[in-house]
């Protein structure tokens, strides 16, 4: 009598908690979730590295033509006559100007920017004509 009393106790404890029946996950099972959420996350990783290196080369670039643009407006502000070459280094781009004489009554100003843009050296150059007006 009491191995039936036994029996039905445990019989209804076990229709009060049906998620004992449910069976889970192997490890086999997770793993191969786990690969395959590697595999599809693997490129976005190296995407992500890529652009990284991207943006900061042209945050580079925009910086060197940021200071070029700078110091040609510089120098023709000064006016014909009164550009005077120059040189200079801001952080780690340099820059380089240059004043020649084309004509009369006309000067030829440049700015040589060189800098690095994480793989080599590049050079960017701007020029302008001043006349005497």
């Amino acid at each position: 009598m009491a191995k039936l009393r036994l029996r039905n106790t445990v019989k209804n404890v076990d229709q009060h908690r049906p998620w004992l029946d449910r069976g889970g996950f192997t490890l086999i099972e997770i793993l191969v979730v786990m690969g395959i959420l590697a595999i599809g996350i693997l490129p976005l990783a190296i995407v992500q590295s890529q652009a990284r290196r991207e943006v900061s080369k042209s945050d580079r670039y925009t910086l060197a033509i940021t200071l070029a643009q700078s110091q040609l407006e510089q120098m023709k502000g000064a006016g014909f006559g009164n550009a005077t070459p120059d040189s200079g280094q801001v952080g780690v781009i340099e820059w380089r100007t240059n004043v020649q004489n084309v004509n009369f009554g006309l000067d030829r100003l440049e700015v040589t920017v060189t800098y690095f843009d994480g793989a080599r050296d590049r050079t960017i150059q701007v020029s302008d004509l001043v006349s005497m007006r």
